[in-house]
């Protein structure tokens, strides 16, 4: 009979001895994500000129304009989101004109906190290789990367939502002043995007029920109760002024988003939702109730499909069926209080997504939670005994492999998207200040995306959803639209109008100033009273 192998001389803390000197020492994550900060800013300046028009449309539509009003003395109230980004916008754009390069900045920085703060709590939670594996493994991550030069708030509430986690964890004894950071950071979360309500849910689950700081019940629920305290305390002031102006102290309509994903995905086209109908409904007990079947049913479809979509679409399957097995092992083991704790908060916030439709960007506050079971299922004892050079193990040869495949797939999505905004609006704001100065600014410009109207500085009107070129005329006409910007995404979504692509043969209404043919754009001079 063989001799079984011996594991008890093999210690823990090195079962992955990727320099284990540098990963211990105390600014291992300091040097991590500054070098992720310098990198991604060089790339990002060089590459990514111009905003894309998938998540960015945001920012140029509705960011950039709340960050003016803030300026001038108004604060907005904007029905999907807080006001923590355009605040901050509106800081930056002292100091900055140009707001978009800011913005990719801004995102730069908040992914190097984020992974600075990854790799703080993943070493204290479990060990500082594990600590580096998964954080590298993040960083490398498609999902990531991009969203690291993208600008919009992504990278901002990743950075806050992680902070607030940090400081619940960072202790295995419970310290009010880490509470109230982890407050007041879930707090400034929620006051960037409010799906980060979840905070308020998956902090007190986790002191609870998985009691991190090992207090009898009546403490716990102290603890969960100062933190939702502060919390409140905390987003207070936007929420009286919310209540003041709006009628809510939450307000917000994200219920749209709801109805959408429960009564309209994959029933009817976008705009026709937006511009019919998400006018039915008034409030999220509307929609809830309109359909209570449906609703549980659409949330048990979309755990199994948002958990199938994170292991395929934001980490792939080479890490997601590790982390999958990494599930089982945790059980298995029964893990540390700290550790169940994390894994509460990830899956409250986890939870909260499945009201609405999927998008990988909305699920990378939990990259280093998939990253940590893959690397839990590769530190598994029974792979202890089969090692390389004496002290690399096989399961962190297969970690490094996770991590250079991640980095490669990354490389391959990301030096394509990086420069897939629509260049052409560079081209045409150069010629239009060039020949106009300033003396347009301020005005109205239709179009379907808000890109050439930041470009142009002036208003945007969106392009209406009309059938006829007359109707067109009459909204032209409504909105005192002095120009009008037709290119391959009008065309796209108003298929009607494509012969305005063509300057040749503009209508009487529409006088084309420039013009460029690779893609096809049209910028046009809206003289309307010449017809009347």
């Amino acid at each position: 009979m063989a001799k079984q192998p011996r594991l008890q001389n093999i210690p823990q803390t090195s079962l992955f001895p990727f320099f284990p000197d540098s990963v211990n020492s105390r600014y291992a994550g300091l040097v991590l994500a500054g070098l992720y900060f310098l990198l991604m800013l060089l790339v990002s300046l060089k590459y990514h000129v111009v905003g894309d028009y998938n998540v960015e449309t945001d920012f140029y539509w509705s960011y950039v304009p709340q960050a003016r009003h803030i300026l001038e003395g108004a604060v907005p109230i904007e029905d999907f989101h807080g006001p923590t980004y355009p605040m901050v916008l509106a800081l930056i754009s002292i100091f900055t004109r140009d707001l978009f390069h800011a913005g990719v900045v801004l995102s730069t920085f908040a992914a190097a906190v984020s992974l600075f703060l990854m790799f703080e709590l993943l070493k204290k939670l479990f060990r500082s290789d594990i600590a580096l594996l998964g954080t590298l493994l993040v960083a490398a991550n498609t999902t990531f990367i991009r969203y690291s030069y993208t600008a919009g708030t992504d990278m901002l509430f990743v950075a806050l939502i992680t902070a607030s986690t940090f400081f619940v964890l960072r202790d295995e004894h419970m310290r009010w002043s880490n509470i109230a950071f982890a407050a007041l950071f879930a707090a400034i979360g929620y006051l960037t995007r409010y799906n980060g309500l979840s905070a308020a849910v998956g902090v007190p689950l986790a002191v609870i029920v998985a009691n991190p700081f090992q207090q009898n019940l009546k403490d716990r629920v102290k603890t969960s109760g100062v933190f939702l305290a502060l919390f409140l305390l905390a987003i207070s002031p936007w929420g009286i002024y919310c209540l003041v102006e709006k009628g809510s102290f939450f307000y917000n309509k994200n219920y749209l988003n709801i109805a959408y994903e429960m009564f309209a995905k994959g029933r009817i086209g976008w705009d026709q939702y937006w511009y019919g109908e998400a006018q039915k409904f008034t409030s999220l007990a509307q929609v809830l109730f309109a359909d209570p079947g449906l609703f549980v049913k659409s949330l048990v479809k979309n755990l199994i499909d948002h958990g199938i979509s994170d292991l395929n679409l934001l980490v792939g399957w080479h890490v997601g069926v590790f982390a999958l097995l990494g599930i089982a092992a945790f059980i298995k083991d029964r893990a540390e209080r700290r550790v169940v704790g994390y894994f509460l908060i990830a899956a409250a916030f986890f939870g909260v997504l499945l009201l609405v439709f999927y998008g990988e960007r909305f699920s990378m506050i939990l990259l280093p939670v998939y990253s940590v079971l893959a690397l839990k299922t590769l530190s598994l004892p029974s792979l202890a005994p089969y090692r390389f050079w004496k002290k690399m193990h096989i399961g962190g040869i297969i970690a490094l492999i996770l991590i250079l495949w991640t980095g490669y797939s990354s490389l391959d999505f990301n030096r394509v998207n990086i420069d897939s905004g629509p260049r052409e609006v560079l081209t045409f704001g150069d010629w239009f200040h060039q020949n106009f100065g300033d003396s347009e600014r301020g005005k109205v410009v239709i179009a379907r995306k808000p890109h050439i109207a930041y470009y142009l500085d002036m208003k945007l009107e969106m392009f209406p959803y009309v059938e006829t070129y007359d109707q067109l005329v009459a909204e032209m006409r409504r909105s005192k639209a002095s120009y009008l910007y037709f290119s391959l995404m009008e065309a796209g979504m108003r298929p009607q109008f494509q012969n305005l692509l063509n300057p040749r043969t503009a209508p009487k209404e529409l006088r084309p100033l420039t013009y460029t043919t690779n893609p096809p754009a049209v910028l046009y001079k809206v003289e309307l009273e010449a017809t009347q």
